[in-house]
């Protein structure tokens, strides 16, 4: 009884302390900060108002190197097969929240039982093991890219790869949105020789719905029946925000037909959109059965992404295809990708290959789910949609691994003391400057962009669409940075013009006066990002180290900070640089972002 009323009490108090959340505002902070955001999220988003990255023909094995060879000599197109998966466990434990299978019909069982292959013993056909063998006998869909060609898999039919889905779902109930496409393998043999594919008829469709009924629930189906609701048609109810909160979707799979007009028109028959149907179907923005879109092209079609993603489809893009990204380092497909607003960024490199390790693609800070920004903007502020295991809530480091500033930095000079002095000294000196080129530099580093105030020392003008890895490695960085603010509050010692009548290339405000001096927040932010930025182009390293003690050095010459205020922010920006090296999440990301910036200063 103790335990119990115990436990009782707890809970109680737990209650207590719950926070107060405005779940109807218009965003995160005014919702009630970080403790309210997943609450706010589940409230006011849609579940197309995500980013999420997810895998290639996530089935895929390897081609045995021999095999892959022998067919690179017939045809060098063929070393677009040359990438594979690690299990779909293992990509949704590293956030893949997008999976594509492709499904041979095989009603009967057997018809893909004996595959040929490259290097297919005469009259026998390729080595297999019997777990295929078993696999291939039994009747329902087989999960294999091309027969006799490319047909190893994690998972051999479409039923395993759904139930491997389905348990690690069931394991991780608060999970984003699941996106499951579908390919349905139809046309000519693979090989002289080798295994017709057949059609998907009526009948064919109608087995594939129940196939993913035969796994999943209802319960954890998001359909196109329930996302229509009363509306005349599915496109009626898309553009009316009919999409599910992120709470109602959290925890479910929703399955999209990756085909062209002649099987998408066979999939739906006779129906106005897709009633009673499981899969939502690749279609173009006017047709009644419209929700998903599939444009794989950033690119070239950016624009269209971008207005479909605003008007409320769902779309999947590729940041990569046939191996070339990876094998080049061209990350301008990846960076169009993520910039253009798609919900869903298809990769067959969730991993590097080690062949080409430069060539990676997931979201930054370890994310599963971000916040899309094209549809939310800055409303989530910064936080994740829904983080993997690897990941804090804001920066790179747990507030725990964050260095002390005031451990680390020398107290602010005393009254009076020689350094002091010393200070008063550089800032009545330096009112001198106002009105020269100087203070209008130091006027012009007070706001602005990082891209615009590094620009001529990285000698090319970033932007959030020609580098967005980098742009959202630098907004979650700047979280880590939250230790200036911890040591201003320490020493709380007041800004150099207080108390005097001095101009400084800033307004008084209460704000400025009411936020301490030591140590200087602005010049450990300049001094930070040119960290970062030296170590991407180390070929323009001396030129960033310099633009950022410059940009420290405004704050004195602008008279909103003391000389040691500055100095004291110029340490604290190399010290956080220096513990984020710690975070293997940190250097991952300062990899995918080494590549956006060298292709920038290469087309320079």
């Amino acid at each position: 009884m103790f335990t119990l009323m115990a436990a009782l009490l707890a809970g109680s108090a737990l209650n207590a302390v719950q926070p107060t959340c405005d779940l109807s505002a218009p965003d995160v902070r005014a919702a009630g900060g970080d403790a309210c955001a997943v609450a706010w999220m589940d409230r006011r988003l849609g579940m197309n108002d995500l980013t999420a990255v997810g895998t290639h023909n996530s089935y895929k094995l390897p081609i045995p190197a021999a095999e892959l060879q022998a067919m690179i000599a017939v045809n060098p197109a063929a070393v677009a097969l040359d990438y594979s998966h690690r299990p779909l466990t293992e990509q949704l434990d590293a956030g893949a929240r997008q999976i594509e299978i492709d499904v041979l019909n095989d009603p009967q069982g057997g018809r893909y039982a004996h595959p040929l292959s490259a290097l297919g013993r005469p009259g026998q056909g390729a080595l297999t093991s019997a777990a295929f063998a078993e696999a291939m006998a039994r009747p329902g869909f087989k999960t294999l890219h091309m027969p006799d060609v490319d047909f190893r898999s994690t998972c051999l039919t479409f039923v395993a790869c759904l139930t491997e889905i389905r348990d690690w779902s069931r394991a991780h109930p608060d999970h984003a949105p699941i996106l499951i496409m579908l390919n349905a393998k139809t046309g000519a043999v693979s090989m002289p020789g080798g295994v017709t594919p057949l059609d998907f008829d009526a009948a064919a469709w109608d087995a594939l719905d129940a196939e993913v009924r035969s796994v999943f629930d209802a319960d954890r189906l998001i359909t196109p029946d329930g996302v229509q609701g009363d509306h005349p048609t599915l496109r009626d109810a898309v553009l009316a925000g009919g999409w599910p909160t992120l709470g109602a979707a959290r925890g479910k799979v929703f399955f999209a037909l990756d085909e062209g007009p002649e099987k998408v028109a066979s999939y739906r028959g006779a129906r106005r959109s897709l009633e009673g149907r499981v899969f939502f179907v690749n279609t173009d923005e006017t047709s009644p059965a419209a929700a998903y879109l599939t444009l794989n092209d950033p690119v070239a079609e950016q624009a269209r992404i971008q207005a479909a993603v605003r008007a409320g489809f769902i779309v999947r893009t590729r940041a990569d295809a046939d191996t070339a990204e990876a094998r080049s380092g061209d990350v301008a497909r990846r960076s169009a990708a993520f910039a253009s607003g798609a919900q869903y960024v298809s990769t067959d490199y969730l991993w590097a290959d080690p062949r080409f390790p430069g060539y990676e693609v997931r979201l930054t800070g370890a994310d599963a789910a971000a916040c899309n920004r094209l549809r939310t903007e800055t409303r989530c502020d910064g936080l994740a949609i829904e983080p993997t295991g690897a990941a804090v809530p804001r920066g790179y480091l747990a507030k725990p691994d964050r260095p002390d500033l005031t451990a680390v930095l020398a107290p602010p000079p005393a009254p009076g003391s020689p350094r002091d002095i010393a200070n008063r000294g550089v800032f009545l000196q330096t009112r001198s400057l106002e009105g020269t080129p100087r203070w209008v530099l130091a006027t012009h580093d007070v706001t602005g962009d990082a891209y615009d105030h590094f620009a001529e020392a990285l000698g090319v003008r970033l932007t959030r669409e020609t580098a967005p890895v980098l742009t959202a490695l630098l907004d979650r960085a700047g979280d880590d940075r939250s230790v200036v603010g911890d040591a201003k509050t320490h020493w709380a010692t007041k800004r150099p013009y207080i108390g005097t009548d001095q101009p400084i290339c800033e307004a008084k405000s209460d704000h400025l006066a009411g936020n301490p001096d030591y140590p200087s927040g602005h010049s450990a932010h300049g001094m930070h990002v040119a960290m970062i930025l030296a170590e991407l182009a180390p070929q323009r390293a001396d030129a960033l180290y310099a633009r950022g003690r410059e940009f420290a050095e405004s704050r004195y010459i602008c008279g909103s900070h003391s000389y040691s205020a500055v100095e004291a922010g110029i340490q604290s920006g190399v010290v956080i640089y220096g513990a984020e090296q710690r975070s293997d999440v940190f250097r991952r990301d300062m990899e995918a972002a080494r590549a956006e910036v060298q292709a920038a200063l290469a087309a320079q």
